[in-house]
């Protein structure tokens, strides 16, 4: 069974197939253009951005007050970690209202669903998608009804269908949700609503056996209260998966400031450690933490001394002097077992 799971896992890294980056650069080199734009858009007034004010906050997660220390500086947002419980988080957020205009139709939302609906991005997502159910099973989701916050284009929508869940998907991005209606087929008018969690869900639909924010707690200027939120709408015995950038990621680590994880909108940034430890805020307790996505590739292009010295900081003791231990390229099987690799997810239960 673990071997099928690795399997399942190497299946959707783009890293590890070969010919997939270059099928995907032409869809990726548009979305990154456009995702540049509108995060330069979407800066603080001071930086340059034109959207919406900006407020300071302090841990969204425990309440402590803000370090004067920043991790680093992007886009005009100041990146603290918390001396209280560890979390790394964006000094200044916007005002809701005005994030939450940004996803409606625009340039990035139209090229995200152009790359989404495209050929290898669809087969890494789909990949994708059916090992994170086949996660969920192994930790009690194994069927009734899944709601999908932020359901994207509707791939997790579409392969739970298929094993028989009955699917509700929100999704704020006007195009993402028209693609995700006609996958869905004659149910998709339905079962994919073009709106916000919690306050448009279908009267008769409140409670859910499964719940998956994808990409989507990162957004949450106040996640605990969202993820209380979240709690309220799960049935007895439900599940919460959750799909977030790790903060930890090697990749994420070697590129700084020039990673696109550190962007506006993004206002906390979690790790393999303060993911289960904001979730227990939230009141949820963890059953499963990995990362995946390995992005072996891309970090090749790092000197093995860069990639040495930043695995010695995150996981202080586990690399000798030789980096890659093989004096050849980084295995993706080291990097999940380290928790470094680009994305980070959990399977959570009511606590």
């Amino acid at each position: 069974m673990k071997a099928d799971m690795e399997t399942m896992r190497d299946s959707f890294d783009a890293g590890l197939i070969p010919g997939m980056r270059d099928r995907l650069a032409e869809g990726y080199a548009r979305f990154r253009a456009a995702e540049a734009r509108a995060i330069a858009q979407a800066a603080p007034p001071e930086a340059g951005g034109t959207l919406g004010r900006y407020r300071l906050r302090d841990c969204p997660a425990c309440g402590t007050a803000a370090p004067t220390a920043t991790v680093l500086r992007n886009h005009g947002l100041d990146l603290l970690t918390c001396p209280g419980c560890g979390l790394t988080y964006t000094r200044q957020v916007m005002e809701e209202s005005a994030d939450a205009a940004r996803y409606q139709a625009s340039e990035l939302d139209i090229e995200a669903m152009r790359l989404r609906s495209s050929g290898p991005y669809l087969e890494l997502e789909s990949a994708r998608a059916r090992y994170y159910l086949a996660r969920l099973a192994e930790h009690g989701g194994v069927g009734g009804t899944l709601l999908d916050i932020g359901c994207g284009t509707g791939t997790t929508l579409v392969e739970a269908q298929a094993l028989g869940w009955t699917v509700l998907g929100l999704e704020p991005g006007r195009a993402a949700a028209a693609v995700a209606r006609d996958r869905l087929g004659p149910k998709g008018r339905d079962r994919v609503i073009e709106g916000y969690f919690p306050d448009d869900l279908p009267a008769a639909e409140r409670r859910f056996d499964a719940i998956a924010i994808l990409d989507v707690l990162e957004h949450f200027v106040d996640p605990v209260a969202f993820l209380g939120t979240i709690r309220r709408h799960l049935a007895p015995g439900g599940r919460l998966f959750v799909q977030v950038p790790n903060w930890d990621s090697l990749l994420v680590q070697l590129e700084g400031t020039a990673s696109s994880v550190i962007c506006t909108g993004h206002w906390s940034h979690f790790t393999p450690a303060t993911l289960p430890a904001v979730l227990a805020r939230g009141g949820f307790r963890c059953l499963h933490v990995e990362t995946v996505v390995s992005e072996v590739d891309r970090i090749a292009a790092f000197s093995p001394e860069a990639q040495r010295a930043a695995v010695t900081r995150l996981r202080p003791g586990a690399v000798g002097t030789a980096w890659p231990e093989d004096h050849g390229a980084i295995k993706a099987g080291r990097l999940h077992e380290l928790g470094l690799s680009y994305k980070l997810i959990g399977v959570f239960a009511p606590a």
